[in-house]
């Protein structure tokens, strides 16, 4: 297990916890709804693998590369 985790969107400085409460006051179900409202996921992109992963499962930290692994099983 990796000593690093993935929590939060850099380029928007946010993180999952704060992007998880967001998404359940504002019923929003999918990274493209956060993308278009410009809230997070729109820089790099690097971030939209682990939100996806949050949406569906309420975690806020991941071990790198968590949604390649849990994707290939």
């Amino acid at each position: 297990m990796s000593r690093f985790t993935v929590s939060k969107c850099i380029c928007h400085k946010k993180d999952f916890t704060e992007i998880k409460n967001f998404v359940e006051e504002n019923g929003i179900s999918s990274v493209r709804e956060l993308q278009e409202l410009k809230y997070c996921s729109c820089g790099c992109g690097l971030c939209e693998p682990y939100i996806e992963l949050m949406l569906k499962t309420g975690e806020t930290s991941f071990e790198p590369g968590a949604f390649y692994k849990r994707k290939s099983k």
